[in-house]
Formats: C-alpha cells, sequence, structure tokens
C-alpha cells in the first residue's frame, strides 16, 4: 500500500454533500445526495472502484448453502401504513386474549413503533402505534434524523401491559424506556425518565484530538422475562459496537503504520486509510451518520476479526477500543412497580467468531425446564447476520452457547435477527424474526417479518 494518505475536502451541497477525495495524483469529486445509508453505501461503492477500497458488504451475497433452503414462512412482506417506512425489524410477537400483537422497530419515522394484530398468524392488520406523531416521550430526541425508535417489546405484568424499547436521549446516547397501558393496543403512559440510561464512555488513551466529541454509550435491545414464579428480569445490551470504529479510524490516523499490521488486503488498507481521513468530518455528523462513514471500516476489522483484536489488545492506547468491542448482555430484576432492584449482571458477551463485534436482541423463553436465551450477532445491515441460543438453569445463567449460528443468511433471505418467540396456532413454539430481501440492508432498509416452528430437547434448540 502507498504511504500516501487520503486528503478529503468536505463542502454543504444542498441537502447533500460534496466530497473531493485525494491520494497522489489521483482526485474525484462525488456528490452525496442526502444523509441516508443508501447515499453512503452507494457512495462507499464508487469509491471503491475508483480508489480500491473495498466493496460495501451488502452487495456481497451468503456463503453457499449445505442442503435445501430453510423452511422459513414469511408473514408480512410489505408495509401495511403508509406511515410505516421500514418494515418490521426488530419483532416482539406477543400472544394475548386479544390476539397475537406484533411491535416494531421504525427507526427515525414520526411515528413511533407500529401495532399490528393476528388472529391465525397469516393475516395481519395494523393498529396504530405506540407513540404517534407528537406523542413520543419528552425525554426522547424525535424526529426525522433526530430520532431513533428501536426495538420495542411488549409483556402482560399483572393486569396491566409493560412496553420497553430504545430511544435517542436529546444527548444522543441510546437509552431504554418503559410505558405502561391497560390494552395491548394502548393508549401508552410512559415513564417519563429512561428506564436505563446512556452512559460517558472513559476515553483515557485515546490520541489527543479536539476534533473528537465526548463519547456515549447507549444501551438497546430490551426484553422482559416473567418466570413461573412472576419474577421479573431485565434484559438489555450494551450498545459499544457504535463507540469503536471513529476512536480506531483515529487512531489510525494518528499512527497511520497500524494499518499495515491491521490488514493484509490492500483494499482494507486503503478503506482503513480513507476511514482515518474522514474521521474529523465524521465526528460532527449526527449519530447513525458516523455509523454510515465507518461502515467499511468496520467489515474490514470484522474480516479480520482475531487478528485486528489481538494487535490492538497490545496497545495501550487502544485499551477503550477493545474495551468497546465487546457488547456484553446485562440482566437485573424488576419490582411490580418496574424499577431495577437488586444486582445488575453480565449473562452474555460476544464471544464466538461468528458474532463478530457484537451480540445483541436478547429473548429468553422457559422450553423444556431450562431457561433459552435467543440472540442475534454480527453485523445487522450484512448477510453476516444472525441468530444464536444459548440455556442455562436459571435466567441469570451462567448461559452455555450453541456453537453455530441457529439461523444464518440464506439466498432468498439475509441476515436474520432478533428474535421473539410466542405459541403458534398449535400451542408449540414459534420463532418469530426479521430478515432483508437479498441485496438489500441497513438502516430504514425494508425488513420482513418471518417465521419458523422451534424444537428443544438435550440436543439444543432447533428450528424446523
Amino acid at each position: 500500500m502507498t504511504n500516501q494518505p487520503f486528503e478529503i475536502d468536505a463542502a454543504a451541497e444542498g441537502p447533500g454533500t460534496r466530497l473531493t477525495v485525494r491520494l497522489g495524483v489521483a482526485e474525484k469529486s462525488y456528490r452525496i445526495p442526502g444523509g441516508e445509508h443508501q447515499d453512503y453505501t452507494l457512495f462507499f461503492s464508487e469509491l471503491a472502484r475508483d480508489f480500491g477500497t473495498r466493496t460495501p458488504h451488502v452487495h456481497n451475497g451468503p456463503a453457499a448453502l449445505e442442503g435445501p433452503e430453510p423452511d422459513w414462512r414469511p408473514l408480512i412482506v410489505e408495509n401495511l401504513s403508509p406511515l410505516t417506512t421500514a418494515g418490521y425489524g426488530d419483532p416482539a410477537v406477543l400472544k394475548t386474549d386479544e390476539g397475537y400483537i406484533l411491535v416494531a422497530t421504525s427507526n427515525d419515522a414520526p411515528d413511533a413503533f407500529p401495532i399490528l394484530r393476528s388472529h391465525d398468524l397469516k393475516t395481519w392488520n395494523h393498529e396504530g402505534f405506540v407513540f404517534p406523531d407528537g406523542h413520543a416521550p419528552d425525554w426522547t430526541a424525535h424526529g426525522r434524523k433526530v430520532g431513533d425508535f428501536w426495538a420495542p417489546e411488549m409483556a402482560k405484568v399483572g393486569d396491566e401491559y409493560w412496553l420497553v424499547y430504545t430511544a435517542r436521549q436529546r444527548s444522543n446516547a441510546l437509552a431504554i424506556g418503559l410505558a405502561k397501558s391497560d390494552s395491548p393496543l394502548g393508549p401508552w403512559r410512559d415513564r417519563g425518565s429512561p428506564l436505563v440510561s446512556g452512559y460517558a464512555f472513559n476515553t483515557t488513551g485515546l490520541p489527543d484530538d479536539p476534533t473528537q466529541p465526548v463519547l456515549s454509550g447507549g444501551v438497546i435491545d430490551s426484553h422482559i422475562f416473567i418466570d413461573a414464579d412472576g419474577d421479573r428480569y431485565l434484559f438489555w445490551k450494551r450498545d459499544t459496537n457504535g463507540v469503536w470504529p471513529r476512536p480506531l479510524a483515529g487512531l489510525l490516523r494518528h499512527h497511520p503504520q497500524l494499518i499495515e499490521r491491521l490488514f493484509a488486503q490492500e483494499a482494507d488498507r486503503r478503506t482503513a486509510a480513507f476511514a482515518a481521513a474522514i474521521q474529523p468530518w465524521a465526528n460532527g455528523r449526527r449519530p447513525m451518520e458516523r455509523f454510515f462513514l465507518m461502515q467499511p471500516l468496520i467489515e474490514a476489522v470484522l474480516d479480520s476479526w482475531r487478528h485486528v483484536k489481538a494487535v490492538l489488545s497490545e496497545l495501550p492506547e487502544a485499551a477503550m477500543i477493545v474495551d468497546a468491542m465487546s457488547t456484553p448482555i446485562h440482566a437485573q430484576r424488576l419490582s411490580e412497580t418496574g424499577d431495577l432492584i437488586g444486582e445488575d449482571k453480565v449473562v452474555l458477551v460476544n464471544d464466538l467468531d461468528w458474532e463478530g463485534h457484537l451480540i445483541e436482541g436478547p429473548w429468553v423463553t422457559f422450553q423444556q425446564g431450562r431457561y433459552w436465551i435467543f440472540y442475534a450477532g454480527n453485523d445487522f445491515g450484512t448477510p453476516a447476520y444472525g441468530i444464536g441460543v444459548a440455556v442455562a438453569d436459571h435466567p441469570l445463567g451462567p448461559y452455555v452457547k450453541q456453537p453455530e449460528p441457529l439461523l444464518r443468511s440464506t439466498p432468498a433471505w439475509w441476515a436474520p435477527g432478533h428474535a421473539s418467540v410466542a405459541p403458534g396456532i398449535d400451542g408449540s413454539p414459534q420463532l418469530f424474526f426479521h430478515a432483508f430481501f437479498p441485496g438489500t440492508g441497513g438502516y430504514n432498509a425494508f425488513r420482513a417479518l418471518l417465521t419458523a416452528p422451534l424444537r428443544f430437547g438435550p440436543e439444543g434448540a432447533r428450528v424446523e
């Protein structure tokens, strides 16, 4: 790889940005029309063509399958309301006396968390939103390109329905909220403040960089599990996979010699060099745009995951980066009123190769006398994403993982993730999850709702 760094000039151009990129004598100008994921995916495809960086992973299909295509049944394959713009990601299905209720992620749509109902798990009707436009809780940031409403989940607690969810605080950190209702269809009463808040992240050891804002960690993907004795547990994820990419890019900008140590492929080296150059500008963008700008670097790291972590672990100045590459799943008991009580405990961490830099989306179910936790791993917008499962004898663990994903991408459906479990029509456990159509993926791309029957036994959990 050439030792010449990328040089980048950025200027606003209408609602978008004009980026001029130089490497040695080569120069190219690009117009990014907006700040959406697809805008940046197209830009990075053009950058790969012109400068030899890596092609976005979303353009690469899953590895060839052994055996027949799995029998996953699609349930919802289009938006059922004009106010729902990105499908039904992170689907949580609850069986109630009023039918099957589905709530799902809405990202930055003005109407947060679509509510759907089905009586036969075939026909679904849109029933409204948890927080219609203009009714989002005061503590949340909301609006297009401002808010983020992710991973809602409903549980029946006594005579009430509780809904836990992820939203972006006005500080930009992601936090977990709690709302209650007398009906699964609402209206919903928010508790008025986060149940679990984001937090400041220790940046000690990072290169001195006045363009680097204070880093904040988020918490996402909350889940309520109610045991047979009535004990309530809240599970959630420490969302640090969004914390480490820009500090890593900053470290590489200050120490470009690390690039060749970290990456063997020339395309990945050029990708890392570009991320290092764009990092100061990326720091000033809105939270989701910062993620879009670092996506190719994330994918390069994931393709050399063990090696990159091993090299960074040798560097004292990279200690925060290495720590943030772990996204533990936490659990803690809830009181009868929905307050956290007792000790916060880590129950899972990303420690299998297929999981990469994150695990998320926990869901616990009691089956065959044991506690099974389903979770998603790897990068949600790429075919590397999948669903894993672990088992324990107590809700707080210790959990033992099945070594391979329960579900992974297929030619027909990419990036299956964020599962929930509910009894099917015949009473047998059913897995519900989202997936992208082939060739698509990323933030605000449509995610379909799919299902498959589950079986549990001494050999583990499996889908049929």
